[in-house]
């Protein structure tokens, strides 16, 4: 493992979340706002899926591939971001595409769903300095 080294403290119970996948009706929309707004590079690009990584190799990887869901609705799968100040970043997150969907709070955690330009919804919480070090926390 190439990077087994640098993602170490991302495992938990011997696992760790390699790669997530979000089906997309518009892959090459997706690679551009989810690129722009993790900071991600595309790792390898074969006829219509992308593979999206940090550019340290470190955390999960992003896999945006062809397949729509029917009909629209809720996302069957979200991402969870963190941030320093949540409410800081949102104003970029809506110049690349994103909507608001409504506020969250939940167990101490607060922030924003907001849904990314196919409609698949996400959260932008406030981690504060200390929790923004350690993202699994």
């Amino acid at each position: 493992m190439r990077n087994h080294a640098r993602v170490a403290w991302f495992e938990t119970n011997g696992i760790r979340v390699g790669r997530v996948a979000v089906d997309c009706a518009d892959v090459d929309l997706m690679v551009r706002f989810w690129s722009a707004a993790l900071g991600y590079e595309v790792l390898w690009r074969d006829g219509d899926a992308a593979v999206l990584r940090h550019p340290a190799g470190a955390g999960p990887k992003l896999l945006l591939r062809p397949g729509a869901r029917d009909g629209g609705g809720p996302s069957r799968l979200h991402l969870d971001l963190y941030a320093v100040d949540a409410e800081r970043v949102l104003g970029w997150l809506f110049t690349l595409g994103a909507r608001r969907v409504g506020r969250y709070e939940d167990d101490g955690e607060r922030g924003y769903v907001l849904s990314d330009p196919e409609g698949n919804e996400f959260r932008v919480m406030t981690a504060g300095q200390a929790g923004f070090s350690r993202p699994f926390v």
